[in-house]
């Protein structure tokens, strides 16, 4: 969705097998930002048009779209600030050049709770239990800003259904496993597991929100 031609099409070339993990993302501030709410965010935004900045790893990264549908959603007039990588964009939010960004909750959990950001959101539809007092985008009043950065696994389109069988029963057996929770725990993921076609539908979703989105906003990579 982001480039005009690729050299496979990404439905058809793939054979979806297992979701395998879902991490959230959270909406920090810098500390200094007069804003302890998505609301007052919102507000302070508002009040100063096209002066407020919000990063990202990069451009088409999921902190960068999911940057653009808040931007959308709430009808702000904010800069998006491209960065090499998701480190260096964190470090000037915690340094000060940068107000806001969304990231992996597995990368600003220290941070935040070493108080050089402030979290003010999660984007999914329940709290998490590591930091129990961050609101949701829901109840913030933003129902259309919940995302998430979710692994699964593909095979090649023309991988035989029993392989695809026998990997997605493998995979779910592991997940259900004290192991990999414990695992995925440790970086702030859930597991998932499913059918293929749960993934083939996670997709298909994916495709339809996050295509909007770029189209709205013109973001490609060519």
């Amino acid at each position: 969705m982001l480039y005009k031609s690729i050299d496979y099409d990404p439905v058809t070339s793939f054979a979806p097998i297992v979701l395998v993990s879902d991490s959230p993302i959270l909406l920090v501030v810098n500390p200094a930002v007069p804003a302890h709410s998505v609301a007052e965010l919102v507000a302070y935004a508002k009040a100063n048009p096209g002066n407020v900045n919000f990063s990202s790893g990069g451009v088409g990264t999921i902190p960068h779209l999911t940057g653009e549908l808040f931007k959308a959603k709430a009808g702000i007039n904010v800069v998006h600030v491209p960065y090499r990588g998701g480190g260096p964009s964190i470090a000037d939010v915690v340094g000060g050049q940068i107000q806001f960004t969304f990231e992996g909750m597995n990368v600003l959990l220290p941070l935040v709770r070493d108080g050089k950001l402030r979290a003010l959101a999660i984007t999914a539809t329940t709290r998490n239990a590591q930091l129990p007092d961050v609101p949701t985008m829901v109840e913030s009043g933003f129902p259309d800003v919940v995302a998430s950065s979710w692994t699964g696994l593909l095979a090649p389109a023309a991988t035989p259904p029993a392989i695809v069988s026998k990997l997605n029963a493998a995979t779910n057996a592991a997940l259900s496993s004290d192991d990999m929770k414990s695992a995925l725990t440790k970086v702030v993921a859930d597991p998932l597991g499913g059918s293929p076609q749960d993934l083939a539908a996670r997709m298909t979703a994916g495709r339809q929100r996050w295509g909007a989105i770029i189209r709205q906003a013109g973001i490609n990579l060519d």
